[in-house]
């Protein structure tokens, strides 16, 4: 099988860097380290190569983490590193109250993870989303100002548009590709604003077959 040289020598075969392309993709998307568990949720939605694969080719999920850029402690078992804190809303709404005091009353997601840096045990945006629903539904709930681009409507209108002419049951690839070369609003931005690739499609599909449904 034909071998590619990443910039740290070590040498892969083009199905394993697709692996590390994937989790560095959802890593990118949650802004985090992805747990197996959660990375297996992205892998279903956008057919990415699913855990157990992955798995097979490095070994463990730790060193398909490392392969992908992710600095894990050797010391530590495989089932620790799975593990993830558990947050309260009440915990989540502190970090905020914590991040104004620090920042401002403004925030977007780039100033909160380069603020998360600093500060021990702040939740990710994986966990905010979890808990919420939404990013900009918790900043609303800690009464801060959510500084986005894109308003819910222009959001809502750029995904309806992208289904129209790619098709239903959009995959975030699919989409994310037809965002770059029609300038639209990221995926960064719709998930953002949505909470899920998932629960994006499902409310702008359904948008979309009552619209037709009343125009009958």
């Amino acid at each position: 099988m034909k071998q590619r040289v990443l910039t740290s020598q070590q040498s892969y075969t083009e199905e394993q860097l697709e692996m590390i392309e994937a989790i560095r993709a959802v890593g990118e998307l949650i802004q985090d380290r992805p747990r197996r568990t959660v990375y297996r949720r992205y892998a279903l939605v956008n057919d990415w190569p699913q855990p157990e694969n992955i798995i097979r080719q490095f070994g463990s999920w730790p060193e398909a983490l490392s392969a992908a850029g992710y600095e894990w402690n050797v010391d530590q078992q495989p089932e620790e590193l799975e593990r993830a804190p558990k947050y309260t809303k009440d915990e989540i709404l502190k970090s905020f109250e914590r991040y104004a005091q620090d920042v401002g009353s403004t925030i977007t997601l780039k100033k909160y993870q380069m603020w998360r840096k600093s500060v021990h045990h702040a939740p990710s945006h994986y966990h905010i989303v979890k808990m919420f629903g939404s990013w900009h539904d918790a900043c609303t709930a800690a009464g801060l100002e959510a500084s986005v681009t894109y308003s819910k409507a222009e959001l809502a209108a750029s995904l309806r548009q992208a289904i129209e002419e790619v098709g239903f049951s959009l995959s975030f690839e699919a989409y994310r590709e037809w965002a770059k070369r029609n300038n639209k609003p990221s995926t960064k931005a719709l998930l953002h604003r949505y909470g899920s690739w998932s629960a994006a499609i499902h409310a702008i599909e359904n948008e979309i077959r009552l619209s037709k449904q009343q125009a009958q």
